[in-house]
């Protein structure tokens, strides 16, 4: 019986010991995490990594001279004081050199708040005026938070939360698609008058880039790569999320419109396809 009382007693001693260890292991809960909020919204790159695409040749909307804001997310808890958020450049996934193409500037999480910026300063260079830099930033862990939080399932599926591609240029050329005599009138009556902000809108609410409105005058014919590269059914669904892109900025800014480089207001040429 004795035997009995003691092993009892040694058992629930060493129960008490694992309850006290495991009270002190941190749980998914108790550690913070951060992840790109446009993960879910943006176009993305085939890894999935969200991708926004910028023209330094004229000013727009979304930054502030030669520097861009990339929201970012907190999984966790608030805090009272600001806590850095720490950004690294991946040299080998990228044609952008970290001080020479961009620079990673100074970014936290505000006190009291769940998202905060990451801050990147595009140089604008003779590099890229006739050249797309294309700069993929990472997430990295730091003593404020964790950075495992890699796939974030929106409506479009499984994104890469902990990437994101910049693309960036200073050309202000029309692309030669655009240029051509035919493929331009129809092109202006899709999207409305050509500018650059116009292209840069129209590449950044429908996911393509300047290429897509590029052709091979010596093997292609113009009005032929368009309509296998815009059919009418693309054609609308295309203007419908410009339309859309351009809504949402009006909405956002106390119903202020999207502006081009000479200051007149973006619009389409169908404006009333939603």
């Amino acid at each position: 019986m004795k035997t009995a009382f003691i092993k009892l007693f040694v058992f629930s001693i060493v129960l008490f010991a694992v309850s006290c260890a495991n009270d002190k292991l941190p749980t998914y809960k108790d550690v913070d995490r951060i992840y790109f909020k446009w993960a879910e919204t943006l176009p993305t790159s085939a890894d999935g990594a969200p991708q926004i695409k910028i023209n330094l040749g004229y000013d727009i909307p979304m930054k502030d001279d030669s520097i861009i804001n990339v929201k970012v997310n907190m999984m966790g808890r608030l805090s009272d004081i600001d806590r850095p958020v720490s950004v690294a450049l991946i040299p080998t996934e990228s044609s952008a050199i970290l001080g020479e193409d961009i620079e990673i500037l100074p970014s936290v999480i505000p006190a009291n708040l769940d998202e905060g910026v990451v801050r990147i300063r595009l140089i604008n260079s003779e590099k890229i005026a006739t050249n797309t830099v294309m700069a993929r930033i990472r997430l990295v862990p730091n003593d404020y938070f964790h950075v495992d939080f890699t796939q974030s399932l929106g409506s479009q599926g499984g994104r890469n939360a902990l990437e994101y591609d910049i693309f960036f240029d200073a050309k202000t050329d029309m692309p030669n698609l655009w240029a051509d005599p035919t493929v331009g009138v129809r092109l202006t009556a899709y999207f409305g008058k050509y500018s650059n902000a116009k292209l840069t809108l129209i590449c950044e609410a429908c996911g393509v880039t300047r290429d897509f409105f590029m052709y091979d005058p010596a093997t292609e014919v113009a009005l032929d790569v368009l309509n296998a590269r815009i059919p009418m059914q693309v054609t609308y669904g295309m203007i419908s999320q410009v339309n859309r892109y351009l809504n949402a900025y009006k909405l956002a800014h106390d119903g202020q419109p999207m502006l081009d480089e000479f200051g007149d207001e973006m619009k389409t040429g169908l404006p009333t396809i939603m």
